[in-house]
């Protein structure tokens, strides 16, 4: 059992974020089908899907038929920009929504009012049904300032620490950003550990399985959940390989070297 599964339903984002590593994939979107298809597979591994690696899932068209479908044997948790947030406004069927609400920028011709009482509009109907709502911001987000005063008004709180409770299964927390893994960049480490592989896998929209959410171009690639079984992948050398580095706090592939998001969350 894993504690999660992270599924990427499309690669595709309708924002261009300074901080986002880019993918080079082609732009897809996961069919209601093969959506089945993998759900079947991976039951009886986790209760727990989120909606997210890259892109923006809420841009899927039928993103609603892909929550109801999962929601009839999981638990769904969306990572969202928060831009079309209104689109599952009436779905009660989200567990918890954590929206990114660094990802807001005036070049994206809307006024931080408009950007933030959509998100108001969504949230105050989502929490009739009792779904976790989590506004997190990048400490060092532009709009940072401006997007606290706005939930300090809308809450009627003084928002002073990194993380607190705004209301009933409201919750906002500020986090450092972190390194995207990169063969590119300049961090290197081989001593260290992930959750990935053990409490959690990534499923690429093409039916990649990767280790993390973070592998967001696919560079390990352990198998496609669309003709090799996930047990066969959970048991294949590479998997196990790393996942035992982790247990004894050392990468093992090289893109791990050069990621810093575990240590930096601990």
């Amino acid at each position: 059992m894993f504690k999660k599964i992270y599924i990427e339903v499309t690669n595709n984002c309708n924002l261009d974020c300074s901080f986002c590593l880019k993918n080079n994939r082609p732009k897809e979107y996961i069919s209601l089908d093969k959506f089945k298809v993998l759900l079947k597979e991976i039951e009886g591994y986790t209760k727990y899907l989120y909606f997210h690696i890259m892109g923006e899932p809420l841009l899927h068209p039928y993103i609603n038929d892909l929550i109801d479908i999962a929601s009839s044997k999981y638990n769904v948790n969306i990572t969202t920009n928060g831009y079309l947030i209104n689109k599952i406004k009436n779905n009660p069927n989200v567990r918890q929504i954590n929206i990114s609400l660094h990802s807001y920028s005036k070049k994206y011709n809307i006024s931080i009012d408009d950007y933030m009482n959509n998100i108001f509009d969504t949230v105050d109907n989502l929490a009739t049904n009792n779904t976790y709502i989590s506004y997190r911001l990048w400490v060092n987000s532009k709009y940072k300032q401006e997007i606290i005063k706005r939930l300090n008004n809308k809450y009627q709180v003084t928002i002073n620490k990194d993380k607190m409770s705004l209301a009933d299964n409201i919750y906002f927390e500020t986090e450092e950003e972190f390194i995207w893994p990169s063969y590119d960049n300049d961090y290197y480490n081989e001593t260290g550990s992930c959750r990935g592989l053990r409490d959690h896998i990534g499923i690429l929209v093409d039916g990649t399985v990767i280790p993390c959410c973070l592998d967001s171009n696919g560079l390990i690639n352990l198998g496609n959940i669309y003709n090799t079984k996930l047990s066969d992948i959970i048991n294949s050398s590479l998997f196990k390989e790393m996942k035992q580095g982790f247990l004894n706090n050392k990468k093992i592939h090289e893109l791990c070297k050069k990621c810093n998001f575990y240590n930096l969350r601990r």
